[in-house]
């Protein structure tokens, strides 16, 4: 009978504990209730541009899972992030849409996550990580607490900080998905010097020369095959042939280095048009175009 009694007892504290009558209800900061988001104009935006027609998705609030907490760093300013967003479609999208006639490519091949920061993140060796792709699914852009007014206004403030290292994630994608022809790492297959690129080819215009004349187009581009073939599809597309000539051009540089590149460039020119049916001498010149238009493009209405 004790045994029985207890287990009764037990029972109604129990019950005591967990009923509730019928006019009670969850309270509405309950952990229990997902609290309903209240969407800003900004985040319909992205909806309606960005993932009902591809499916992706932009974080430009700081989320630490997605962010690299190897280094110290800070949000994106609201009012960047909606620039960046802007640009973003205007220079790294639209001018794919307009090649291949359609948003099917850029829906299918790009990232489906797009993570902003406020700040840079700096290496222990010094060097200025500009952006990040990761398995072809997640793009992480820095340094928006320098995209204002002003600065969304500069072709090579934009291609320097944003855009050469979105085209340059995004051939990662692309040669990933279709590799590019293994003639290319031959070329100067024995001279690739990985992380050692930036004390071998110091990012100064004497290095960058040096980096030229070894047959690299940039000081990076030296650090492995697959960095040479991203380097020079995003210089190529984010300059016109002036810009092209500037660069390729630079006291020092040798014409042996030279040539090694543009043989390169050959590769990479014809693995676009081959592979994904892109010219890449049409894609810069839209891209090009587009950048010619930043004074008149509006960078902060979102509707």
């Amino acid at each position: 009978m004790k045994l029985r009694n207890i287990i009764l007892l037990g029972c109604m504290v129990y019950l005591g504990v967990t009923s509730c009558s019928k006019d009670e209800k969850l309270d509405s900061d309950s952990v229990f209730v997902d609290p309903k988001i209240e969407q800003n104009d900004f985040d319909k935006y992205i909806f309606n541009n960005f993932t009902i027609p591809y499916n992706m998705e932009i974080i430009y609030k700081y989320v630490d899972r997605e962010s690299d907490l190897d280094y110290h760093l800070v949000p994106a300013p609201f009012e960047s992030s909606i620039r960046m967003t802007k640009l973003l479609n205007y220079l790294g999208l639209e001018p794919y849409n307009d090649l291949t006639g359609s948003k099917e490519f850029i829906h299918q091949y790009f990232p489906k996550l797009v993570n902003y920061i406020g700040s840079v993140a700096v290496r222990n060796n010094g060097t200025i990580v500009l952006g990040t792709a990761e398995n072809g699914t997640k793009m992480t852009l820095y340094n928006l607490l320098d995209l204002n007014e002003e600065t969304g206004k500069d072709a090579e403030f934009l291609t320097y900080y944003y855009f050469k290292t979105i085209h340059h994630e995004f051939q990662h994608i692309l040669n990933q998905t279709k590799p590019y022809p293994s003639d290319f790492n031959a070329i100067t297959g024995t001279t690739y010097v990985d992380d050692a690129w930036n004390t071998v080819y110091p990012g100064t215009a004497a290095g960058t020369a040096n980096a030229i004349s070894a047959g690299y187009i940039s000081p990076y581009a030296s650090k492995a095959p697959t960095e040479d073939f991203a380097e020079l599809f995003s210089i190529y597309v984010t300059r016109d042939q002036a810009g092209w000539n500037r660069w390729i051009n630079l006291p020092n540089a040798s014409d042996a280095g030279k040539a090694i590149i543009s043989k390169k460039l050959a590769i990479v020119k014809t693995y676009m048009k081959g592979q994904w049916n892109i010219d890449m001498d049409l894609l810069r010149t839209n891209i090009v175009g587009r950048m010619g238009k930043l004074d008149t493009f509006d960078q902060t209405t979102i509707k």
